[in-house]
């Protein structure tokens, strides 16, 4: 059985919808009835006030919105980039909006990471903190290649040097303000 996509009511249609229920239905629910509502479920309220604001002739008839262009842009991305970011959504967090995404994924194209399988082969870690390239050479040195070094000898090594002069020749970092990340140098 196929269900069809919710009505959505714009222009003159959507003021005298919103016009004959504002009073007894709540926002939430007047945006979905509306029409305005996600796969999910969720409201699209940005564009339900958005479409309200055209109607209403407050905002110019051929205004776009921010996420109808954003939709518009993820639609024109090949398969594989879309599939390398909805990997990159789902894996980094709901943190990061659309801008940063397709950042992102430009600076994994400059890496040789087009899909979400070159993705997960090539990702090693991720460091939201302050000398990330030291604390990547710790965790690599000590947790993925198992010499960790005694206690003594750990607290004696100059990790940022272990990083600059061992491990920056085999990865590749991506620097944004979500954090470092780690990429096997392909």
């Amino acid at each position: 059985m196929t269900t069809s996509a919710p009505v959505r009511y714009t222009g003159q249609a959507l003021l005298d919808y919103v016009s004959e229920n504002n009073d007894h239905v709540s926002k939430t629910q007047l945006a979905i009835d509306a029409g305005y509502v996600y796969d999910n479920g969720k409201p699209m309220f940005t564009d339900f006030y958005t479409e309200l604001l055209k109607a209403k002739e407050i905002l110019d008839p051929t205004y776009v919105s921010t996420s109808e262009a954003e939709d518009a842009q993820y639609e024109a991305l090949p398969l594989a980039t879309q599939e390398l970011y909805d990997g990159v959504h789902d894996r980094l967090g709901e943190k990061w909006d659309h801008e940063e995404i397709m950042e992102f994924i430009d600076e994994l194209t400059d890496l040789g990471i087009t899909t979400f399988s070159d993705f997960e082969d090539a990702f090693c870690y991720e460091s939201d903190g302050y000398w990330a390239e030291k604390e990547f050479a710790e965790y690599w040195v000590c947790e993925v290649m198992c010499e960790a070094p005694n206690e003594t000898i750990a607290h004696a090594v100059d990790w940022q040097q272990v990083w600059d002069h061992n491990l920056r020749y085999d990865f590749n970092t991506i620097e944004t303000s979500n954090g470092t990340y780690f990429f096997w140098n392909n």
